[in-house]
C-alpha cells in the first residue's frame, strides 16, 4: 500500500499480485483516473477508469520502477 499524498498524475503503480499496472493520467480532488494495463503482455485494457484514492492506495504495492515502466513502454510499442 502506498500514501495517498504520494499518487501522482504521470506516475505508474503497480499490483503485483494481479499483475497490473496503472498509469495515472489525473488527480482531482478525491478521485484518481488510470489506464490498466497487464504485465505480462504489456497491453491496455484501452479505456480510462476512475476510483477514489483511497482505494487506489490500498491497491497498489508500489510505483512502478524504472525497468517495470520500460518493459510495458517496450511492449507498447
Amino acid at each position: 500500500m502506498i500514501q495517498i499524498r504520494k499518487v501522482a498524475a504521470g506516475k505508474y503503480y503497480i499490483d503485483s499480485n494481479r499483475n497490473i499496472a496503472r498509469e495515472v493520467l489525473e488527480v482531482k480532488d478525491d478521485a484518481v483516473f488510470f489506464i490498466t494495463y497487464h504485465l505480462d503482455t504489456g497491453a491496455s485494457t484501452g479505456y480510462p477508469n476512475m476510483c477514489m484514492k483511497q482505494n487506489f492506495t490500498h491497491w497498489a504495492d508500489h510505483e512502478a520502477t524504472l525497468a517495470e515502466i520500460s518493459n510495458l513502454q517496450h511492449r507498447l510499442m
